[in-house]
């Protein structure tokens, strides 16, 4: 066995493996584990159901995803998973985004960062050419350890790197990869995450006029269940997790949820992939690891499907984003999606002024949407939560959908955990990636790599390759 020199794995595939948690990282993990000839594999999901943040609805016959969205051209290892457990999958064009920079205005893009094309492009080349000369060229999207003075050199938040590197031509790039998708605002995000989730590849996909993104049609949660259903692994569902013990091998403590008696389950290897800032009261962390997780910080993201009397105020394009309260005030509205009209490829006029609305089986007109909020504040709170339906509910009535209706509500916790600048420039996605296993523990999902579906499926393939 060849790899990384302090990446420890399973010694044996008849070791017993626990992991923790049926998302997208835990049933790759899992897959990924089964054609290695490990099949003594547990998995502990705290949900009635698999498939974690790529949550799906199917209501009046369209999927609407309330986790994962997109994918892009870059997403080699999403789109091989698709391929190899597709259960009538489609990968369509995602359309374009109307913004919205007041209650009235809305305008494409370009228009709404009004962007100059050519210094765009003349930004891009030298964004691309500098990071070849910071990183070089690498498999994977998490680049090998960088040395301190280029860790140095790309310090402090993404704004902070684009003043420093004179391409500030790039903000609004940025602010649609990662402001549009709740990865937090560029003057507090470290500018490694900036460089690792949007390497050279992805700044020219957002070049196309299609912008490089796609659209699963059939339900990101599909992916999921038929990967659960081939792998074919033993998975406990509802289950509370009171405490993991690692001394001497690991031992779970559980109970099934609506049930009082405890349990205990002894395990060879442990594999974490919940945020590792949501385990501290349930995980025995030494020092080391808190030293290393305590740092994690996350937001809270929430999807709410609405129905309304369409067609409401509209702009042109099915996929709108509201700009003008975003940086201002926490839980605003910031994206609307119509599933409905984006499925048929309804545009411009005759989607604004509602002249191909589409009947479900049952005759309802009703327009059936997904908007999204996100913010800082627990969003459990009670006063933090009327806010969030307030801002919703204001939304609604401000662009006119009558007689609005919340069909579901689906709020996400430790959404894109993440380290601080100062974190990420001493070191912290490395140095998890060199305890790996020393715990007998791999630590995987987006608080060791990045929110994307793509991300947990690169850091898992990461450590096939390192162990293996």
């Amino acid at each position: 066995m060849q790899g990384h020199p302090r990446i420890k794995g399973p010694r044996s595939v008849h070791d017993r493996i626990a992991i923790v948690g049926a998302g997208p990282a835990g049933l790759h993990m899992a897959y990924e584990l089964k054609r290695r000839g490990f099949h003594n594999i547990v998995i502990f999901e705290s949900r009635h159901e698999v498939g974690g943040k790529t949550t799906s609805r199917l209501y009046r016959n369209v999927w609407h995803d309330l986790g994962t969205i997109n994918l892009a051209v870059t997403y080699d290892k999403t789109v091989a998973l698709v391929e190899k457990f597709n259960a009538g999958f489609d990968i369509i064009p995602n359309p374009p985004s109307s913004i919205w920079s007041n209650r009235q205005e809305f305008n494409s893009a370009f228009e709404a960062f009004s962007v100059s094309l050519p210094k765009l492009l003349e930004a891009s080349e030298r964004y691309i050419a500098l990071h070849k000369c910071f990183f070089g060229t690498y498999d994977g999207e998490l680049m090998p350890r960088p040395s301190p003075d280029i860790l140095y050199r790309v310090r402090g938040t993404i704004d902070d790197f684009l003043v420093r590197y004179n391409l500030t031509d790039l903000r609004p790039l940025f602010f649609i990869g990662f402001v549009v998708n709740a990865y937090g605002s560029l003057n507090e995000t470290s500018a490694l995450y900036a460089l690792t989730f949007v390497p050279p590849a992805v700044v020219r996909s957002f070049l196309r006029p299609d912008r490089g993104l796609y659209r699963l049609r059939g339900g990101w949660q599909n992916l999921c269940r038929e990967i659960s259903r081939r792998i074919n692994v033993e998975i406990r569902f509802n289950v509370n997790i009171k405490h993991i013990h690692r001394e001497n091998g690991i031992r779970i403590l559980f109970q099934e949820k609506h049930f009082p008696s405890l349990h205990v389950d002894n395990f060879d290897f442990l594999i974490l992939s919940p945020s590792m800032n949501s385990l501290f009261g349930i995980m025995d962390f030494n020092p080391r690891e808190l030293a290393i997780f305590t740092h994690l910080r996350n937001l809270y993201f929430l999807k709410s499907i609405v129905n309304s009397i369409s067609p409401g105020r509209r702009a042109l394009y099915p996929c709108e984003v509201f700009l003008y309260d975003l940086q201002r005030e926490q839980y605003s509205v910031y994206v609307y999606i119509n599933l409905h009209q984006v499925e048929n490829n309804v545009t411009g006029l005759d989607y604004q002024q509602g002249r191909r609305e589409n009947t479900d089986r049952d005759g309802s007109t009703y327009e059936t949407s997904v908007y999204h909020q996100f913010g800082k504040a627990n969003p459990w709170k009670r006063d933090v939560n009327s806010d969030i339906q307030r801002n919703l509910f204001q939304h609604l009535k401000d662009f006119n959908k009558g007689n609005p209706e919340l069909v579901e509500q689906v709020t996400w916790s430790y959404y894109f955990p993440n380290f601080p600048p100062e974190a990420i420039t001493e070191g912290a996605l490395w140095d998890v990636l060199d305890m790996q296993g020393m715990y007998n523990t791999w630590y995987i999902g987006s608080s060791v790599s990045f929110e994307s579906i793509e991300s947990v499926f690169e850091y898992n393939h990461l450590l096939m390759k390192l162990f293996f």
